[in-house]
């Protein structure tokens, strides 16, 4: 996903999240790109603190806000039919689900 300055329509630095061209701040402008993902990454830290609603709460806003998002997508699915109360018993996310996914 790529994230344009609207000021002169060249592509963001993800590092600085500003336009190398202009050097306008675009901060906001990736949140709001990666929200999904942030809400898929807060939901995985929610599970491993052993707060399941709130990760349920986090990855129904993710997927609605990015619905090919497949790995928030899948943990949906699989703590509504475990619950989020067995989620948080000793099934938390295995490393490589704490990853962001990739674009």
């Amino acid at each position: 996903m790529e994230v344009l300055c609207p000021l002169c329509r060249v592509p963001a630095d993800r590092e600085s999240l500003g336009c190398p061209s202009c050097r306008e701040d675009l901060g906001v402008l990736f949140r709001l790109r990666y929200s999904a993902r942030i809400d898929y990454n807060r939901a995985l830290e929610a599970l491993a603190a052993g707060d399941g609603a709130l990760a349920l709460g986090l990855l129904h806003r993710a997927v609605a806000a990015e619905p090919g998002l497949e790995p928030a997508r899948e943990l949906l699915e699989s703590l509504s039919v475990s619950g989020p109360a067995g989620s948080a018993s000793g099934s938390a996310p295995m490393a490589s689900e704490r990853d962001t996914p990739s674009e």
